[in-house]
């Protein structure tokens, strides 16, 4: 696939086999995590989470369910995989950089993913729900310092990637010249 189709290609899946990724393909995911670029150059500003462990996720759901007065609900859709991406917290007027270095690095695993046939959903609400759990940070191991910033949910899927038309319109845009 070249880099402009896995691009067109990419999709939010919500729906998994509950298969989990291979250490190659973890590898790979990760690889590309790594490949991402840093404001400044500051990786040790950056932390990368990896969970598996499926009570872990269930506890990471169930507060996002909660947080959101949804209970019942599954924002999780049964991935048997997130990884958090946490940023050391910053000072007032450089948040910028802390949330899109971390937005870069989910995108390059959903291109990673999409690239490898994955399932992948980057997913705010459970970050937005551990931002008000530090009991559950503390368990994730990130750092002192640090606040969780983007997360994506990965695992095997039956979903057929295949290229969409994407309008070059559809983002109001301007050009000065």
């Amino acid at each position: 696939m070249n880099t402009l189709e896995t691009i067109c290609t990419r999709k939010s899946v919500r729906s998994y086999t509950g298969e989990s990724l291979t250490d190659d393909e973890l590898e790979r995911i990760l690889k590309a995590a790594n490949a991402s670029p840093a404001a400044m150059g500051k990786y040790e500003s950056l932390h990368i989470t990896v969970i598996k462990k499926r009570e872990m996720l269930d506890k990471i759901e169930s507060a996002a369910a909660e947080v959101f007065g949804r209970p019942d609900s599954h924002p999780l859709y049964g991935a048997p995989l997130m990884i958090l991406i946490s940023s050391v917290k910053p000072d007032a007027g450089s948040e910028n950089a802390a949330y899109s270095n971390a937005a870069i690095i989910t995108e390059n695993i959903a291109l990673e993913a999409t690239e490898l046939k994955l399932g992948v959903c980057q997913i705010w609400g459970a970050v937005y729900a551990l931002s008000k759990s530090p009991e559950i940070l503390s368990e994730l191991g990130v750092p002192d310092g640090f606040i969780p910033c983007c997360a994506v949910i990965l695992g095997k899927t039956d979903y057929e990637y295949t290229e969409r038309e994407i309008p070059t319109g559809r983002i109001s845009q301007n050009v000065i010249e």
